[in-house]
């Protein structure tokens, strides 16, 4: 099988070369930008048993909320678990998508435009859940930040910026609780640390003591939630 990735070259000094295989089944290499072509080629061969298990993986799995459109029997992750999309007339009146505990219901005529109706149902969770995850980790600390925005995010779940103000994406309502947590205090741990030293991650440790597991989930499963 003739495999062909993308290549994405970064300024960054120092950055390591990285192979991601999107849901699309689109093979992308992130390398620096003097990396020579022989290193990037001798690296990208070296993952061809990888490459071909991850890509068996996507073929085995049920069609999920990333295509362009929703339809009965599509997989849908809302906190880390996967539930079942199914066509109903009842979601015609509640915005043509919504949740019952258990599946997705999703109004027939509203079908074509699926995930922009998804999206928006995700980021109503994320602006109701997110900040309350916030207050509940600031009272524990006793911090404060200035401000809680709902972002549109594709490249990072969270940021803290100089003056206090966090943004998380709403992609984060397709994890699970732990991580999203983890995420949480994370970005709250900036308000003490602007940076990730030592004493950075001392501050994680209190209130995620396993964060290293979650932030494993972050760079496996996670990165394709955010196709």
């Amino acid at each position: 099988m003739k495999l062909r990735y993308k290549l994405i070259r970064s300024a960054a000094r120092g950055k390591t070369l990285s192979l991601t295989v999107k849901p699309d089944g689109e093979l992308v290499i992130r390398a620096p930008r003097h990396a020579p072509l022989g290193e990037i080629e001798d690296f990208f061969l070296r993952k061809r048993a990888w490459i071909e298990r991850k890509l068996a993986e996507l073929e085995s799995q049920p069609r999920t909320a990333r295509h362009d459109s929703l339809t009965a029997g599509s997989q849908v992750p809302f906190l880390g678990v996967y539930y079942p999309v199914a066509l109903s007339a009842a979601a015609d009146g509640r915005g043509g998508l919504s949740f019952d505990g258990e599946r997705f219901l999703l109004a027939p005529v509203a079908a074509e435009s699926g995930r922009e109706l998804l999206a928006s149902w995700y980021r109503r969770e994320a602006a109701s859940l997110l900040p309350a995850r916030v207050a509940h980790f600031e009272g524990i600390w006793g911090c404060r930040a200035r401000s809680v925005r709902i972002s549109e995010a594709r490249s990072r779940w969270g940021s803290c910026s100089a003056d206090n103000r966090l943004a998380f994406s709403w992609r984060l309502m397709m994890a699970p609780s732990a991580v999203i947590d983890y995420v949480v205090v994370h970005e709250l741990a900036h308000l003490r640390e602007k940076n990730h030293s030592p004493r950075f991650w001392a501050l994680v440790g209190e209130l995620c003591p396993d964060y290293e597991q979650r932030r494993r989930w972050l760079k496996t499963a996670g990165r394709d939630l955010f196709s």
